[in-house]
């Protein structure tokens, strides 16, 4: 009996939520709705053709080019690490391997 009473009573809630929310969409739908009625368009101006344009050269300088750096100034190349780096890179190589 007491299951039938909170299975109904959370049916009604459900029903009420239910119709609230049915007439709170119709209420934005008809505030939308009285909102594009308003709505004046306006067009765009039209541009202006009658000087025409006229490419000038630029007065900036020409851009140098120069070789990309792809070192950056706190790490290490292969070539440059030591062999006491590289025992210790192998040694905890393992930390860096995929969980299985």
């Amino acid at each position: 009996m007491f299951n039938y009473s909170v299975a109904t009573n959370r049916y009604l809630m459900e029903i009420q939520k239910k119709q609230i929310e049915k007439l709170q969409k119709m209420i934005e739908e008809e505030e939308v709705r009285l909102l594009r009625k308003e709505m004046v368009p306006k067009a765009q101006l039209m541009p202006f053709f009658d000087r025409p344009f006229y490419p000038q050269r630029s007065n900036r300088p020409l851009t140098i080019p120069r070789e990309p750096s792809f070192r950056s100034v706190n790490s290490k190349c292969w070539s440059c690490v030591s062999e006491n780096d590289l025992y210790y890179f192998q040694q905890h190589a393992h930390a860096w391997s995929p969980i299985k």
